[in-house]
């Protein structure tokens, strides 16, 4: 396997020296210097007073053209920041679970959802207080900007910070435009979209309408949703402006194919699991959010206020349970930054809430899958209220920065079923004190950092709620794992040979760790416990590079070496000190090569992973893949005056490579596996006035 990495990584950079030889002379004017300036975007992800040039931590920033976001697909996350070094996210063509997204590693026990992982979406969390990450309000062909902050963030955000994803659907500007695009392709997929600018004064205006349909490679698994964004930028004053960002999604009928054993995988990969086939498994739901920010100039510094809330409803049937929630969310973020003489500074407070009313029913008949009896009907709500501060120096050169953040976490359950006569009601509460502290050196290649930061993650309330002993209120015998981490790393360019590149290397250590079980009782559900410790070491690499105007090489590396580090043996639970973490590959590659000829544009992806562990006890393995994707797209060929159509055409899994790009983690019944399509083939346009 690492001789395949070696070997594809020297055939793209020989065709890539060849190929550009001819003209890479006169591709770029000469520098004046070696020195290769890193940007001064600012970090949003670390509270606004760090910049790319001078952040002592592990980030990556990707943006995307508009060119770009047109000729992409993207009905998968994946497909848009899978380049990104450390972040690794699973397509596991089930809409009904979304993708499992890891960054270091957090996020690997995740059964549906995200865990263990901050994200924002223009300015609101997708992230709500208990710790739980919902992503499917998202397009990803609407993002435009990712943040990615690879590492342990709660100094920042708070619970479930192991890493922070701050991504953006805003436009770069809002200038006058109006953008169509279609396209098609395998599995019955069809996707609509419709985008639109205006300009009027100090005010900007943006709405993008966009419609899914897709029927699914595997049975059961089709998915049918209409997505909405609205952003509103208003400059108010000269040094205070207004924004407003809203989002909606419907998706009125979603279905779960569940995961295969390796004897389902032989007999037909594109089957649906038996049981959930049976019984309709699935998700029907619809989440509005609306969220207004305010950034002010003022003699105490740049202030910034957001206000935002959300809706969710749920209807989710399963194979062990037929169950419904009704969530509202809410909350407000205050900050403050300032500079004093070599001191740049930072304080504020997040505060929120979230409320779940909950209902589980039974079966009456588990052959037809008919609804029965309420089994568990309570309110749950969550209070989070937090105070943060940052400090660091604005010198030249060297830099010294730290953080540090106090939170308080309330859960409380009202048990409204009272089942034999028995109260379930009751409460939990947490708090966790996450300090950081890092250090920064300039010099002409780029910076190089130290960091040390930490991490804490609540149990969710689906988690609190799933107790083995299958009764109503909250699980008492779990607490917070909490996670520290030190890295190193080194990042920049070199003006003459356009390239620019990131090396970060680190050491995490998790204690508490949160484990997902299975019992024979509870079927597919997943239970949790507090096991013992691991250890997340690894080395990050990226790097792009221009040759030629009109080439781009880019390639990202992971070396991750994850594992359990004390042995647990227990009915529940087993597991000794060594075993590899499941659900993480320990190498992966990803390389992509992009040609522009004239008005055209070619891309070539690459990904290459090994082998993984799929459970605790390190019993079976998913096997290693290489899969090749391919897209070849038009700038715009004109048709009228202010007219023009961007065709495209994108080829997954060139090679037809039989693979499973996910996992169910500890799965029963050993139905560990989520297969990957085949060669599949979209092709669309875009309309641009």
């Amino acid at each position: 396997m690492l001789f395949r990495y070696v070997l594809s990584l020297v055939l793209m950079l020989a065709f890539t020296i060849q190929t550009a030889h001819v003209s890479a002379q006169n591709a770029f004017p000469e520098p004046d210097t070696l020195q290769y300036e890193l940007s001064e975007i600012e970090i949003q992800a670390s509270r606004d007073i760090e910049t790319e040039s001078s952040a002592p931590f592990s980030v990556s920033v990707m943006t995307r053209t508009l060119e770009s976001q047109l000729s992409e697909p993207g009905f998968s996350l994946d497909q848009v920041v899978q380049d990104v070094p450390g972040l690794w996210i699973n397509d596991r063509q089930n809409y009904a679970l979304g993708e499992r997204v890891s960054i270091r590693g957090m996020g690997w026990r995740t059964a549906f959802g995200v865990r263990g992982i901050y994200v924002l979406m223009d300015d609101i969390p997708l992230t709500v207080p208990d710790g739980q990450t919902v992503m499917d309000v998202l397009d990803p062909a609407m993002i435009r900007q990712a943040e990615v902050l690879r590492g342990p963030s709660s100094s920042f955000w708070g619970n479930a910070s192991g890493g922070t994803m701050v991504i953006s659907t805003r436009p770069a500007t809002y200038e006058t435009g109006l953008n169509v695009r279609t396209y098609g392709g395998a599995h019955n997929t069809y996707s609509a979209q419709v985008s639109g600018t205006h300009q009027e004064g100090p005010r900007g205006y943006n709405l993008n309408v966009s419609y899914l349909n897709r029927d699914g490679y595997r049975d059961h698994s089709s998915h049918t949703a209409l997505r909405m964004t609205g952003h509103m930028h208003w400059q108010l004053q000269d040094d205070r402006d207004l924004q407003i960002s809203g989002a909606f999604v419907d998706a009125p009928d979603t279905r779960h194919p569940g995961s295969l054993s390796r004897e389902d995988l032989d007999d037909d990969r594109q089957q649906a699991a038996g049981l959930f086939e049976n019984a309709s498994a699935g998700k029907i739901w619809r989440q509005g959010q609306l969220g207004m920010t305010l950034r002010s100039v003022s003699r105490i510094g740049q202030v910034q206020g957001t206000v935002y809330g959300l809706a969710r409803s749920l209807h989710n049937p399963l194979p062990f349970a037929d169950i419904e929630v009704d969530r509202l969310t809410g909350g407000t973020r205050l900050s403050v930054t300032n500079e004093f003489r070599f001191l740049r500074w930072g304080v504020g407070m997040d505060a929120a809430i979230q409320s779940d009313d909950r209902r589980n029913y039974d079966y009456v008949d588990m052959d037809q899958f008919e609804r029965g009896d309420i089994v568990i009907d309570q309110q749950e709500t969550v209070i989070n209220g937090a105070l943060f501060g940052r400090v660091g120096t604005n010198w030249d050169h060297f830099n010294i920065s730290g953080g540090m953040r106090f939170d308080a976490i309330r859960f409380d359950n009202d048990d409204r079923l009272q089942t034999g006569g028995e109260d379930v009601s009751g409460d939990r509460t947490f708090t966790s004190v996450s300090p950081s502290v890092g250090l920064s050196w300039k010099s002409a290649p780029g910076l190089a950092y130290v960091n040390y930061g930490t991490s804490f993650e609540t149990p969710t309330t689906t988690e609190l709620v799933n107790r083995p002993d299958m009764t109503g209120g909250f699980n008492p015998d779990i607490e917070p794992e909490r996670s520290r981490s030190l890295e190193a790393g080194f990042r920049g360019g070199w003006s003459p040979l356009q390239l620019r590149y990131d090396v970060a290397v680190f050491r995490m250590n998790v204690r508490d760790q949160l484990v997902s079980f299975r019992t024979e009782e509870g079927g597919d559900r997943d239970f949790y416990r507090n096991a013992g410790k691991t250890r997340h070491d690894g080395v990050e690499i990226s790097a792009r590079w221009h040759p030629a105007g009109w080439i781009s090489l880019s390639g990202s590396y992971n070396w991750s070496h994850f594992t359990f580090r004390e042995s647990v043996d227990t009915e529940q639970v087993t597991f000794v000190s060594g075993n590899r973490l499941p659900g993480i590959p320990e190498h992966r590659l990803v390389t992509g090569l992009s040609l522009t000829p004239r008005d055209f544009r070619i891309d070539l992806t690459a990904e290459f992973l090994d082998s993984y562990y799929v459970d605790n006890a390190n019993t079976e393995k998913n096997p290693g893949y290489e899969v090749v994707h391919a897209k070849l797209s038009h700038n715009g060929l004109p048709l009228a005056e202010n007219l023009s159509i961007q065709p495209f055409i994108k080829i997954n899994n060139v090679t037809d490579v039989r693979y499973n790009s996910s996992v169910s983690i500890n799965a029963n019944a050993g139905r560990y596996y989520e297969p990957a399509p085949g060669r599949s083939v979209y092709a669309g346009f875009s309309l641009r006035l």
